[in-house]
């Protein structure tokens, strides 16, 4: 009879593990929420504008409207970066963690990662989205 429980023990542990699989997304989540702080300064923005028109010009077109040459062939279209009513309801840290992380889990599936770019990167891409909204007002 002990020597039945046995394998079920291993069985139990063994999805135990399994369902704690994940954590290391779940860290970087955590990680890119806490504290962001968004730089906003010409710099800043001039290196997210430089690192838009690499990766995310195809899709998001060169001015942030949706409507890049990829983004004929996609459904749903990409997120047009100047409708403020819609782009000023997110906040930094989601706009960073959809960016780093893709759009799947938040909405968005045609929305690739962007594990490549560093934190940096996308923080200032970031800032540079932010400046493509005319509502938009830096705190």
């Amino acid at each position: 009879m002990k020597s039945s429980i046995f394998p079920l023990l291993i069985l139990a542990a063994a999805i135990g593990l399994a369902a704690c699989g994940n954590s290391e997304n779940r860290g970087a989540r955590a990680a890119a929420s806490a504290s962001f702080s968004l730089d906003m300064s010409a710099p800043s923005v001039a290196k997210g504008c430089s690192t838009y028109r690499t990766n995310c010009a195809p899709c998001h077109g060169l001015n942030g409207k949706g409507d890049g040459p990829a983004a004929a062939a996609m459904n749903p279209k990409p997120r047009n970066h100047c409708n403020g009513d819609y782009m000023d309801k997110l906040s930094n840290e989601h706009i960073f963690n959809v960016i780093k992380m893709g759009g799947a889990t938040y909405g968005y599936p045609t929305m690739p990662a962007q594990p490549q770019l560093s934190d940096e990167e996308v923080r200032c891409l970031v800032a540079y989205i932010r400046s493509l909204s005319p509502t938009f007002k830096a705190s």
